[in-house]
C-alpha cells in the first residue's frame, strides 16, 4: 500500500471530545489547511516532527513507520499554514500529502513516490475515519495522543525508551540534545518485570542501587538510594522533593508503583535545579496523568511467600467537553502472612490510594490537584547474625533472632499544580505541596551473645520509636523561547522553597534482656521483664530556598550549550532532650549558602550520535544527625563528566556511555557504634569515578532489551582516621551489570505470546569494618537469573494478559548489606541482610 499517512482533524484542541470533533469535521478542508499557526519543531527524526506537527495543528497523523524509520527533517520554525508546514517538513523526503474531505472527516494522505509532488496522484486512499466514532476496545484506542499527555503516559506504549525527559533540565528536551546522562524506566519495563518495589525498577539503570539503610532491612520503610556510590534518602515526585533529609522517615523501600508512569534518573549533581542533594544524581518518579480518553485496568498478582497484590487504574474525562479529567490509582498488598516471608516473623501489608483531578480551564491554562495516601505495616529485622572469632556462622538465611517488631508508616501527600501558556514562547508553572509522615515502631532486637559455659544465648533488648515529618514546598518555573544572532534559546527562570520539620522520640530498655538460644531458637524466648524508658528525643527544623537560571542554547553546526547557576540558602536548628516535651534548643542555628553552577556542551554531527561533556557543582544539607543529635554539616561536591549517545532505528534503540569523576566532602555513613538510632559519622572527602553504559530499546520488531554496566571506584581520600584513607567507601561493588530482554512473537499463530529473561550481576561487595581499623573485607560476587512469560488475548472486549515471572531462578544466596568486626574474639554479632530467594509471581491483568 503506497498510502502511508492519514490525519483526522480532532478540533482546535487536541483534548477536544467527540462532539467537538464532529463540529470541526465540518470545516472545509481549504479553511483548515489555510489556518496560520506558530510552529517550533527542531531538526531531527521525521516521526518526531510529524508528532509535534499534529500536536500543534490539532490533527492526528497516522502513517507507516517503516517509511519514516530512516528519515530526518531540518525542522520548522515560525508561522505557517498546514500546507506550508507539511511542505517544509517533507521537503526532500520523497513523501507527499493530500487533503481530502468527505463531509464527516478531513484526511491527509502521505504517498511515497519517486519525486516530490504537490498532489497525491497514485496514492492509494485509506478508508475514511469517522471523527465522532468512539473507540470500543483497547486495541482500537491505541495510538491516541491522550490530550497531549505524551508517549510516556500512553498505557499501550510498548517502548523501552522515551525520546524526551524533563528531569535533567525541567524542560521537555530530547535526550539526544541534553548534555547530561538521563535514563528512563518505562511503563512497559515495569509491566514486563512485574516490578513492585523501587529497587526492582532501578536495577535497569547503571550506577544505581537501593539499600537497606544501615543495619535495617527486610521490608521495613528504612532505606536509601545509592547513585554513583553516594547514598540518599531523597527522591522526587514530578520534580517535587519527597525526602526527609536524614530524619529516618524516608519510606524508600515502601514507594508504591501503582501510580507511576515512568522513572527518570539524572546522573551526577542536580543541585542547580533541585537544591540540597547528594551529588550522585536525582531519581524522579513521574506519576500517571489524567487522560482525555477512558482507560481502566485491574491487575491481580499472587506469588511466593503469600504475596498478594491488587492494583486498579481508572482515568478519563469527567465532563463531556473534556475540560475536567480524573485518574484514580489504588493498590493493596499483603505478604508473608500468615505463613511468613523469607525471614521468620516478618510479614507486611500496604494500602495505597492516589486520586488526581485536572481542570483544563482553557487551551492555555490548567489546574491539577493530587492526593496520595499510603499506610505501610511491616516489621523490622536488624539483620543480626552470629559470628565466631570474626567469622559469620553458617545458619539458615531465614533465621531471625528478633521477636516480631512491628513498624507502621503512614504518609499523606497533596499537591496543587497550575500552569499557563502566555503564547507560543512563554509559559509559567507553579507547584505547591504538603507532606505528612508518621512512623511508629516497637522492636525486640539482639544486643549481644552471652556464653553461659554450656550454651550460647542471644540477649535481646526492647524499645519503641516514634518519628514524624511535616514538609511544605513550592516552586515556580518560567520557560521562554527566543532567538539571538542565529542562536535558539530555551530560558528557564525559577525558584523554590522547602520547609521540613522532623521529630523523634526513642524508648530503650537496655538493662533487662530477653534470652533465646543461638543454635536452637524457640520463640518468643524468655519474657521482657521491664518496659522501655525514654532514651532521647530530637527535633529539627530546616528551611531552604533557592533561585536558579538556566539557558539551553542551540548554535549553528549542531552544537548545543547548557549553562545554569543556582543560589541556595539553608537554615537549620534543632532541639534535644530526654523526652519530646522537655526539649532544649541548640545554642547554634546552622546557616549556609552556596552558588552551584553547571555547564554542558553537546555536539550532534548526525541525528544518530551526540557527544557531550559537562561540569557541575553540588551542595547538600547535613544528611542525618551525629550522636547524640547534632545536625551534620553541609557537604559540597564537584563533578566532571564526558559521554556519547547513540540512537538507531528511528530512535527506538538508544545507547549511552560516560566517564565521570566526582568528589564530595563531609560524607555521612551509618554510625554502627549507635545502631538503630539513625545516627551517622562524617568522612572528610570521598571520590567516585568510573564508567557507565546503558542500552535500551527495540532491536527488531517485538524484540526489546535493556543492558547496563557500571565500573566505579569509590574511595576515601581525606579522613581524620588515616587508616580509612585509600579504602573503599560505601557498600556498592566496583562492577555491576544487568541484562533484560523480551520477545513478543509477530506471527499470527503465536500472536500475543511474549517470553523474556535476564540476569543481574554484582561484583564483590564491601563489608563494613566495625573495628574501625579500615580492614578490607568483601562478600563474594553473585548473579541472579530472572525469567518471564506472558500471553495477551481479547475476550468480550477486554484485553487480558496472563503473566508469570521467576526471580532468582537458581535460588542464589547473596547479601544486600554486611557489617562485621573481624578482630573480635569469641561469639558475637555482626549484621548481614540476605537478598531475596527464588520467588514466583503470577498475574492476570484486564484492560478496557
Amino acid at each position: 500500500m503506497s498510502a502511508t499517512a492519514l490525519a483526522t482533524v480532532l478540533g482546535a484542541l487536541a483534548i477536544g471530545g467527540a462532539d467537538d470533533a464532529r463540529a470541526h469535521a465540518q470545516i472545509p478542508d481549504k479553511e483548515i489547511v489555510e489556518i496560520v499557526r506558530a510552529y517550533s519543531i527542531p531538526a531531527g527524526r521525521m516521526s518526531t516532527a510529524l508528532t509535534r506537527l499534529a500536536d500543534t495543528s490539532g490533527v492526528l497523523i497516522v502513517y507507516d513507520t517503516t517509511l519514516t524509520r530512516t528519515l530526518t527533517t531540518r525542522g520548522l520554525e515560525g508561522t505557517h499554514t498546514l500546507n506550508a508546514a507539511l511542505e517544509e517538513l517533507l521537503s526532500g523526503s520523497g513523501l507527499n500529502y493530500d487533503v481530502a474531505a468527505d463531509g464527516k472527516s478531513v484526511l491527509i494522505v502521505l504517498a511515497q513516490n519517486d519525486g516530490v509532488r504537490s498532489d497525491a496522484v497514485g496514492a492509494e486512499a485509506l478508508p475514511p475515519i469517522d471523527v465522532g466514532a468512539e473507540a470500543r476496545t483497547p486495541a482500537e484506542r491505541r495510538g491516541r495522543d491522550y490530550g497531549g499527555a505524551g508517549a510516556g503516559q500512553d498505557p499501550y506504549n510498548k517502548s523501552y525508551v522515551l525520546p524526551n525527559a524533563s528531569t535533567g533540565t525541567k524542560t521537555d528536551t530530547p535526550v539526544m540534545e541534553t548534555p547530561l546522562n538521563i535514563q528512563s524506566v518505562t511503563q512497559q519495563v515495569l509491566r514486563d518485570q512485574q516490578a513492585i518495589t523501587i529497587e526492582q525498577a532501578l536495577q535497569n539503570v547503571s550506577g544505581v542501587a537501593v539499600g537497606g539503610g544501615g543495619a535495617f532491612g527486610g521490608g521495613t520503610p528504612y532505606g536509601d538510594i545509592n547513585l554513583r556510590g553516594f547514598a540518599s534518602d531523597v527522591y522526587f515526585r514530578n520534580g517535587f522533593r519527597m525526602g526527609p533529609n536524614g530524619s529516618g522517615i524516608d519510606g524508600i523501600s515502601t514507594i508504591q508503583l501503582a501510580n507511576i508512569s515512568s522513572i527518570e534518573v539524572l546522573k551526577g549533581p542536580g543541585a542547580t535545579l533541585y537544591g540540597l542533594l547528594e551529588p550522585g544524581g536525582v531519581v524522579n518518579i513521574v506519576t500517571k496523568e489524567p487522560l482525555n480518553a477512558p482507560y481502566y485496568s485491574i491487575d491481580q498478582q499472587i506469588g511466593s511467600f503469600a504475596n498478594y497484590r491488587t492494583t486498579i487504574d481508572a482515568t478519563g474525562p469527567v465532563t463531556k467537553d473534556g475540560d475536567w479529567l480524573y485518574r484514580l490509582n489504588m493498590s493493596y498488598q499483603n505478604n508473608g502472612a500468615p505463613f511468613g516471608s523469607p525471614i521468620e516473623l516478618i510479614h507486611g501489608q500496604d494500602i495505597f490510594i492516589a486520586p488526581t483531578l485536572k481542570w483544563n480551564i482553557d487551551a492555555a491554562t490548567s489546574v491539577k490537584l493530587e492526593v496520595q495516601y499510603d499506610e505501610n505495616r511491616s516489621a523490622i529485622t536488624f539483620g543480626s547474625t552470629p559470628a565466631f572469632n570474626g567469622q559469620f556462622l553458617s545458619l539458615p538465611r531465614n533465621r531471625n533472632y528478633s521477636e516480631h517488631s512491628p513498624d507502621t508508616l503512614k504518609t499523606f501527600f497533596s499537591a496543587l499544580t497550575w500552569s499557563h501558556q502566555f503564547d507560543n514562547d512563554w509559559s509559567i508553572k507553579q507547584q505547591i505541596a504538603f507532606k505528612r509522615a508518621e512512623d511508629a515502631s516497637s522492636f525486640r532486637l539482639p544486643a549481644f551473645v552471652q556464653d553461659t559455659g554450656t550454651r550460647y544465648l542471644v540477649e535481646r533488648y526492647s524499645g519503641e520509636s516514634a518519628r514524624q515529618q511535616t514538609a511544605f514546598s513550592t516552586n515556580v518555573d518560567v520557560v521562554g523561547h527566543f532567538d539571538t544572532f542565529g542562536a535558539k534559546h530555551t530560558l528557564l527562570l525559577g525558584g523554590d522553597f522547602y520547609r521540613s520539620s522532623t521529630g523523634s522520640q526513642n524508648f530503650i530498655n537496655f538493662t533487662s534482656f530477653s534470652e533465646i538460644d543461638l543454635f536452637n531458637p524457640v520463640h518468643p524466648g524468655t519474657p521482657f521483664l521491664a518496659a522501655p524508658v525514654p532514651s532521647g528525643a530530637v527535633s529539627n527544623l530546616q528551611d531552604t530556598a533557592g533561585f536558579y537560571l538556566q539557558d539551553q542554547i542551540k548554535l549553528p553546526y549542531d552544537f548545543s550549550i547548557l549553562a545554569g547557576a543556582r543560589y541556595q540558602y539553608i537554615q537549620q536548628k534543632s532541639a534535644s532532650g530526654l523526652t519530646a516535651d522537655a526539649l532544649t534548643p541548640s545554642d547554634k542555628v546552622t546557616t549556609a549558602e552556596a552558588v552551584t553552577p553547571r555547564f554542558g556542551l553537546l555536539w550532534r554531527p548526525e541525528q544518530w550520535v551526540s557527544v557531550y561533556g559537562h561540569y557541575a557543582d553540588g551542595f547538600g544539607a547535613g544528611a542525618g544527625r551525629i550522636f547524640p543529635g547534632t545536625p551534620a554539616a553541609p557537604s559540597k561536591a564537584q563533578e566532571f563528566e564526558a559521554g556519547v549517545k547513540l540512537e538507531w532505528f528511528d530512535g527506538r534503540l538508544r545507547a549511552t556511555a560516560d566517564y565521570f569523576n566526582l568528589a564530595k566532602t563531609n560524607v555521612p555513613s551509618t554510625d554502627y557504634a549507635h545502631p538503630g538510632l539513625g545516627f551517622v559519622v562524617l568522612t572528610g572527602e570521598v571520590r567516585s569515578k568510573g564508567v557507565e553504559v546503558d542500552i535500551q530499546g527495540e532491536i527488531l520488531p517485538g524484540w526489546s532489551m535493556i543492558a547496563t554496566y557500571t565500573n566505579q571506584e569509590v574511595r576515601t581520600t581525606k579522613d581524620e582516621n588515616r587508616a580509612q584513607i585509600g579504602q573503599r567507601f560505601g557498600r556498592d561493588p566496583r562492577n555491576m551489570a544487568s541484562l533484560w530482554s523480551t520477545y513478543e512473537f509477530q506471527t499470527e499463530m503465536l500472536k500475543g505470546l511474549k517470553i523474556g529473561g535476564g540476569a543481574i550481576y554484582r561484583d564483590r561487595q564491601p563489608i563494613y569494618d566495625l573495628s574501625g581499623l579500615g580492614l578490607q573485607m568483601s562478600n563474594p560476587a553473585y548473579a541472579t537469573i530472572n525469567l518471564m512469560a506472558a500471553y495477551s488475548f481479547t475476550f468480550s472486549g477486554l484485553k487480558l494478559t496472563a503473566q508469570v515471572n521467576v526471580s532468582n531462578l537458581l535460588d542464589t544466596t547473596y547479601y544486600a548489606e554486611t557489617a562485621l568486626d573481624p578482630t573480635a574474639s569469641g561469639m558475637g554479632l555482626g549484621y548481614r541482610l540476605y537478598g531475596a530467594p527464588r520467588t514466583i509471581l503470577g498475574s492476570l491483568r484486564a484492560e478496557f
